[in-house]
């Protein structure tokens, strides 16, 4: 096979743990907000409509800095699963700090959102992070 072809499988394969782990962080936030409001009993359905747009909006505020992570780990080949549950927390709090820039210090929506990163990362490593600089090992 062409080391081409290895690299668009494994682009491909990095998309897909990106998109899983962004759905993955939105069902999780959509469980976590509308399981402590009285929305979650009837309204079934309603969750149909809030988990992609959710996982849009994840995906756009955590683009740029998983695209970092990822590109680091990628590169040193870290595997290990705490490493992407401690990164997706990291890149929750730069998602919190420089994108929403919090003027009130409220505790559990800054908890749920951190909890939601480290399901993110977590996620991730689940689909790409455990096979992340295999490529860069068979090179050499």
């Amino acid at each position: 096979m062409s080391q081409f072809l290895l690299y668009i499988l494994r682009f491909a394969l990095i998309v897909l743990g990106f998109v899983f782990a962004i759905v993955a962080a939105s069902l999780f936030l959509n469980m976590l907000l509308l399981g402590s409001s009285q929305l979650i009993g009837a309204e079934g359905p309603f969750l149909y409509s809030t988990v992609p747009v959710f996982a849009v909006v994840i995906g756009y505020s955590v683009f740029f800095p998983a695209a970092a992570l990822i590109l680091y780990a990628e590169l040193t080949g870290w595997r290990d699963w705490l490493f992407y549950a401690l990164g997706g927390a990291a890149i929750a709090v730069v998602v919190i700090v420089w994108k929403w820039q919090p003027q009130t210090e409220d505790i559990g929506t800054f908890a749920a959102i951190l909890a939601t990163g480290v399901v993110g990362g977590f996620s991730y490593w689940l689909v790409s992070g455990r096979s992340a600089g295999l490529m860069a090992l068979s090179r050499s």
